[in-house]
Order: structure tokens, then C-alpha cells, then sequence
């Protein structure tokens, strides 16, 4: 038997027991607990003791959700009050409601490197020594609950990218402590189903990769594992939902469980109808994912009611009023609620609560700014080199013309330049630039002149260069401009202003930047600073052949610092509001090439 008739099973006769709880938590209520169980899969949220305090949001947790998944007060810092130490109380209470209202329960988590006792941060244990409190930790806590709790996180984000992120238990014990921390809690509770859960793993990519690479060795050598969490806190439009597709099938493949754990849905600036439809579209392909995955049984989102956030606190996101969820701060539930019930009841054999016709005008896809038909190109000026730009969506870039690398802009003469001033984070309105992009028989050009009172130096760290003065440009090379995630001949090139100060160690990152091979000038100006840079046509990832309205995708921002960090995101492709090309190329704009004799 699959994993998901085994789960439709156990839900039908979960939903023949009565209800000790309140009436709405009835698997045959029209709600998302009920099709969730008539589809085999569980439709779980996360809370906090509080949140039961509240008789509205308590009611619909019981009513639509029949997972609960405890969000912080089961991790190790929140019940060890110290060494051997334990306060289950609000633990307790949780598992209490969800067992009265027929919920099974999703425990999160035994080790987490971000939530461990300062007594385990500081410790200075030998190996043994190490193992032994892991051991009694995950025993004390999973043995506590034996029978109750379904499935459990045993250890969550032990990876920094493709490698072992450094923690205490890294240092002392080694990369096994993943492998003993699962062999302890099967221990605990041989019936318990284990899952390794992360984020950032859900697409395919260095970090799914080690997941699934780990998972794989675990299978073969015995180690106990049933399945992987896939955190899913989304931002609106970085999703490759074919790649996450991808990548459920293959820990599928291996006979392992896959469950979206942490689901939520960010954006920038308010929320209005265009922001909250794209939002309930990217709930329902994400449900459609999991739907259409045999092997994917849970669908958590984490939190039931905005008001409730995580995201709305500014430590953990840029948006104080961001509404992520399926209910509003009122508890009237939004319009991801809508689309993801009808899902549910259509893949159900039920009348959905949406039709096909309305479904289908909320999955229309979002203007992308990526088409194929351009104005007319026009020149404001007959002298310039290549017609104006497109705002927001095409930059012609003139064939022929070479450019020395020396922050002397008379190279530039006749080429348009378009200003950028617009953006996620416009700042104080004061730092602007203009760039433009040429070509001749060996190199792409690009240059940035930009605006700035107050330019940082020598307050960047290698890994968040983006967080201090610096410019941004984009090129996808393999001619796929809907391509949505990185692959060799897309490229992020991060240049820092501080190379002005610094030419002969060229300070310049982000994604596969590498592969640019680029060489730049960068120099100081009485009002900010200038970048040229360049990057050949044919490289050991790319071959670029120049020609007339020949198409690459193409992007650029400017970052914006005042202290240590960026107060300042300027964008010029319109498709990019929320500051995601470094995830995904499809919001790239237009580099259009032209022929100057034309």
C-alpha cells in the first residue's frame, strides 16, 4: 500500500471517531480538514498556547486543520529549564486540544541549533559526553509522548547550503549527531515517523541535494528516516514550482514521506488584489504539488490567522503588515482559503466552491513585462546610438561600440542612458542611477552611474555584500527568458562601490558570478561613484553572437547603505516588485541588441 491510500485509510477512520472537542472539528464539515482527508493528505498549522486563549482562532484551528504542529514551545530551549530539567506544560495543553478535536500531531522539533539551552551552547563537552545529553534529551521528550505524537522534526536546518552547518553538536559530537539523533528518537518511540526538515531545500539545488544525498545514505545503512520537511516559507514570485516537482519525486523514489511544513507567503509593500491573487495562486500550485505527489502527505501552514505572524515582526521580515496566511487579522478567511477548499473538493469528487471558469481567472498568470513585441523603437535625440528604452522592460544595447574600462564616461557619448529611481525600498529619495549597456566583437559592456550623499566604505561582510553600497546586473544567456531558477549562463554580478578605494582586490558577488568572468573600473565621483564593467561574449558557460534585435534577458539594481546595512533597493525590471531576480530570471527584463547602422 502508498503512502497515500495508507493515509486515506487512517483519515477515514479518523473521521468516524466523535469529536471530544467542538462540533467544527467534524472531518465531514465543508472544510479544508475534511477534503484534506478525503484526498489522504493532512491539513495541519502551527500555534502557540496563546493562540488557544483566543476562542475565534481556536475554533477555526479545530474546524479547518486536522494536523497542529506545536510552532516554538516543544524546541529544546523552550521545556529544558535546565540540565535533566523539563516544563512540558504548554507542550501538554497543545497535544490536549489536538487530541480532543481528532488532530493528529506534528512535533517540531528535537534539535534545532537556533533554539538550544545556553548550558548546551556554552557546554564543553568531550563526544561522549555530548552524545549522552542528545540521548537523554530526545528520549525524555519523545517517550513523554509515545503513542501520542505522530510524527516528529527530529533535527531541523543541520545544513548551510550543500555543508553541515556549524553548530555545537557539529563541534562536539560530528556529522553523525544527525544520524544518532534519529536512531535516538526511533528508539524512544519505534512507531513515531521521523522527518529531517529544512528550508531552502525545496527546489532542486545544492542544499536539496545534500538533503536527499544524506537521506539516501541514511536508507541504505538502516538509519531510521520516513520522510523530509519541505519548510516552504515562499516569497511571491520566487517559486519553481517544476523543480520542487522534481525534487518531491525523487525523495519520493526513495520511499520516503515529503510534507510542505512551514508554509507562508511574503510580499513587499501592501497587500491589494493584484498582491492577495498571486498570493492564493501560489497556494494552489503548492497544494496541486503535494496533490499530485503520491508520496507527499501534509500541507502545514504556519499560523492560522495574520494577526499571529512571525513574518510581521521586522528581526525575521521587511514587512510589518504582511498578511501570509489563509485567514486575516479579522479571521475571515482570504482568497488562498477559497482557492485551496475548491482544490480540495474538486480533487474530492465534490462541488468545489469555485467553479472552473473562476479558478481559471484567478490562475491566470501575472504580466511578466517579458513580451516578445517591443514598441516601435524611437530616438528622443537622432544622434543617439540605439532607440530609447522600453521602462521597466527593454534597454537596447548599440553593436560595435567599445568601452574602456576607466570610469571616464566619454566613451558613452550618444548612448541613452535610463534612469532607475524606483524600487523596493526607495530610501530617502536622494540616490538614484543611470546605467546603459553596449557591445562590440568581444565584450558586453554595462555601466552605472550612480547618485549617492552618503556612499559606505568598508563596512561589507563577504556573504551579505548586497547589504552595503553596491550595483547589480543580471544576464540570462541560454535563451530561455521564462527560465525560473539559476543555471550555468544565468548570472548575478553584485559590484561593491568600495572598489573605488580598493581596485586592486575587486570586491564582486552573487549568483554564479563567477562564470561572468567580469572585469571592472570603479572610481569615486563628487556626487557618488561610477562602475564600468564587462564581460566577454564567449566564456567557457556562454556564447553570446551579437545580433540585430537579438534578445537577452537582462536586469540591474542598486543597493543603498547609510550605516552597516541597506536602507536603499532600487529595480529597473517592472516585473521584479518584490526584489526576487536573484531567485528567479523569469522577472529579468529585456537587453536588446541593435544594429547602429540601421
Amino acid at each position: 500500500m502508498n503512502t497515500r491510500k495508507l493515509l486515506i485509510s487512517l483519515l477515514l477512520i479518523v473521521a468516524l471517531l466523535p469529536s471530544a472537542g467542538l462540533t467544527g472539528a467534524q472531518e465531514t464539515s465543508f472544510s479544508l480538514r475534511g477534503f484534506a482527508s478525503r484526498n489522504g493528505i493532512y491539513m495541519g498549522a502551527a500555534a502557540w498556547t496563546y493562540h488557544l486563549d483566543d476562542p475565534a482562532l481556536a475554533e477555526i484551528l479545530a474546524r479547518e486543520f486536522n494536523m497542529l504542529t506545536p510552532e516554538h514551545e516543544a524546541k529544546w530551549c523552550m521545556v529544558s529549564t535546565g540540565p535533566g530539567e523539563y516544563d512540558f506544560s504548554r507542550v501538554d495543553r497543545l497535544v490536549k486540544f489536538a487530541e480532543e478535536n481528532n488532530m493528529v500531531i506534528h512535533g517540531h522539533t528535537l534539535v534545532w541549533h537556533s533554539c538550544s539551552p545556553d548550558w548546551v551552547e556554552n557546554a564543553e563537552w568531550s563526544r561522549d559526553e555530548a552524545i549522552e545529553v542528545l540521548r537523554e534529551h530526545i528520549t525524555t521528550v519523545v517517550e513523554r509522548y509515545k503513542g501520542r505524537v505522530m510524527y516528529w522534526d527530529v533535527v531541523n536546518e543541520a545544513f548551510d547550503g550543500g555543508d553541515m552547518r556549524d553548530t555545537a553538536w557539529l563541534r562536539m559530537i560530528g556529522e553523525d549527531y544527525v544520524e544518532l539523533a534519529f536512531q535516538f528518537a526511533h528508539e524512544a518511540d519505534p512507531d513515531a515517523l521521523l522527518l529531517y526538515n529544512d528550508y531552502g531545500n525545496e527546489s532542486m539545488g545544492e542544499k536539496s541535494d545534500a538533503v536527499y544525498d544524506m537521506a539516501q545514505d541514511f536508507l541504505a545503512r538502516g538509519v531510521p528516516i520516513h520522510g523530509i520537511g519541505m519548510q516552504g516559507h515562499f516569497t511571491l514570485g520566487s517559486i519553481n514550482y517544476g523543480s520542487i516537482a522534481s525534487n518531491m519525486q525523487r525523495l519520493g523514489e526513495l520511499g520516503l514521506e515529503v510534507q510542505f511544513t512551514e508554509v507562508d507567503v511574503k510580499y513587499l509593500g501592501e497587500a491589494d488584489n493584484e498582491i492577495m491573487t498571486e498570493q492564493a495562486r501560489t497556494y494552489y500550485k503548492l497544494m496541486e504539488l503535494c496533490l499530485d505527489a503520491e508520496t507527499c502527505s501534509a500541507f502545514i501552514v504556519w499560523g492560522v490567522a495574520d494577526k499571529y505572524t512571525w513574518l510581521r515582526n521586522v528581526s525575521f521580515f521587511d514587512n510589518p503588515t504582511v498578511d501570509p496566511l489563509l485567514f486575516g487579522d479579522d479571521y475571515k478567511p482570504k482568497l488562498a482559503y477559497y482557492v485551496l477548499i475548491s482544490l480540495l473538493a474538486e480533487r474530492a469528487g465534490a462541488t468545489p466552491l469555485y467553479d472552473a471558469d473562476k479558478i481559471a481567472s484567478i490562475l491566470g498568470e501575472p504580466d511578466a513585462g517579458m513580451e516578445s513585441d517591443l514598441p516601435t523603437p524611437t530616438k528622443s535625440d537622432p544622434n543617439q546610438l540605439a532607440p530609447d528604452s522600453v521602462p521597466g522592460v527593454a534597454v537596447y544595447a548599440p553593436m560595435g561600440v567599445s568601452i574602456t574600462l576607466d570610469g571616464d564616461l566619454s566613451d558613452w557619448e550618444n548612448i541613452p542612458r535610463v534612469l532607475v529611481n524606483t524600487g523596493t525600498m526607495p530610501g530617502d529619495g536622494e540616490t538614484y542611477f543611470e546605467f546603459a549597456v553596449v557591445v562590440d566583437d568581444t565584450n558586453l559592456y554595462y555601466m552605472a552611474n550612480v547618485t549617492d550623499p552618503n556612499v559606505i566604505y568598508g563596512e561589507h561582510d563577504p556573504g551579505t555584500w548586497y547589504e552595503t553600497d553596491s550595483v547589480e546586473f543580471y544576464l540570462n544567456t541560454t535563451g530561455d527568458l521564462e527560465a525560473s531558477s539559476y543555471v550555468p549562463g544565468i548570472v548575478q554580478v553584485g559590484i561593491l562601490a568600495e572598489n573605488a578605494i580598493s581596485p586592486d582586490a575587486p570586491l564582486v558577488g552573487g549568483g554564479n558570478s563567477g562564470d561572468a568572468q567580469v572585469s571592472i573600473a570603479t572610481v569615486e565621483t563628487d556626487t557618488g561613484y561610477v562602475i564600468e564593467a564587462s564581460v566577454p561574449l564567449v566564456n567557457d558557460v556562454w556564447e553570446i553572437v551579437p545580433e540585430h534585435l537579438g534578445v537577452l534577458g537582462f536586469q540591474t539594481h542598486l543597493n543603498g547603505s547609510s550605516s552597516n546595512s541597506r536602507d536603499t533597493k532600487l529595480i529597473w525590471s517592472a516585473a521584479d516588485t518584490q526584489d526576487q531576480s536573484w531567485n528567479n530570471p523569469s522577472l529579468f527584463g529585456q537587453l536588446v541588441f541593435w544594429d547602429t547602422t540601421q
